[in-house]
């Protein structure tokens, strides 16, 4: 009878574990490495709400404006939208529009997702000083300062191990909640991966998907940043049969891979 029914939902096309000798669900190897990686994934994740758990303050009112309108009434999304130029490492000069917005509110996230971000104070300030509207800029310098101390020190990173961590994002998605000429409000779908590759690591490097939700405004003729705010998920299935790289396969491919280019 089971057989008759369907199955909804993610279908998972790889053999299950207890299929694969040697990682089966009651091998102690793999059982160490799913303790690794659920410990991983529960201290980044409560790190990541530290530093992008809540936003700078708003310059007006709440996060959809008088004047806004629905995303599905704000017009249809083009092609995408371009920066007109870099500064301090980040694309800045969007047009007022929704496409233009998206585009503001992906590469602001993705600047303060960068390696660079957590360990160089200039540079992060830099960023912040880029994105962030005039009256969030305080309390954002303020939060992130604090969090990414609280982070590195959690992760053991000095100054001499710094460039060994790994910190990677990529957005996979996203969604326009609300929209005007004034203010948007942008929900940025993301992965993201922070760890350090080392045996005697105190969390190694590990997986989280979020969504970060950035309100908007229109200002000095570009879209900056009045709150920035996170939450879990969604989150896909890993497969059965996966398991983490070693700590030398991700040290390599950490120093081998590029990061991805800004979207736009």
């Amino acid at each position: 009878m089971a057989g008759n029914q369907k199955q909804s939902g993610t279908r998972n096309l790889t053999p299950k574990a207890a299929e694969v000798p040697g990682i089966g669900a009651q091998s102690p190897w793999r059982r160490a490495k799913i303790g690794a990686i659920i410990f991983g994934a529960v201290l980044l994740i409560g790190m990541l709400l530290m530093l992008f758990g809540g936003g700078g303050k708003q310059d007006q009112g709440s996060s959809q404006s008088p004047g806004a309108t629905p995303a599905s009434q704000a017009g249809g999304s083009g092609p995408g939208a371009k920066a007109r130029t870099v500064k301090n490492g980040v694309p800045v000069g969007y047009p007022r529009t929704k496409d233009g917005a998206v585009a503001a509110a992906v590469n602001y996230q993705t600047a303060r997702s960068s390696p660079g971000y957590f360990t160089d104070e200039a540079q992060r300030h830099q960023v912040l000083q880029t994105v962030m509207s005039r009256a969030a800029l305080p309390g954002q310098l303020e939060q992130d300062d604090t969090a990414t101390k609280a982070m590195l020190a959690a992760l053991g990173v000095t100054a001499k191990t710094a460039p060994e961590m790994v910190m990677r994002s990529a957005p996979i998605g996203t969604r326009v909640s609300a929209f005007s000429s004034d203010t948007a409000t942008v929900n940025v779908w993301m992965s993201e991966i922070v760890g350090v590759p080392s045996e005697k690591s105190a969390m190694p490097v590990s997986g989280t998907w979020s969504t970060y939700t950035l309100i908007l405004q229109w200002q000095d003729s570009d879209w900056k940043v009045a709150t920035i705010n996170r939450a879990d998920g969604p989150t896909p299935l890993i497969a059965a049969d996966s398991t983490p790289s070693s700590t030398s396969q991700m040290r390599s491919a950490n120093e081998e891979f590029d990061a991805p280019p800004y979207a736009g």
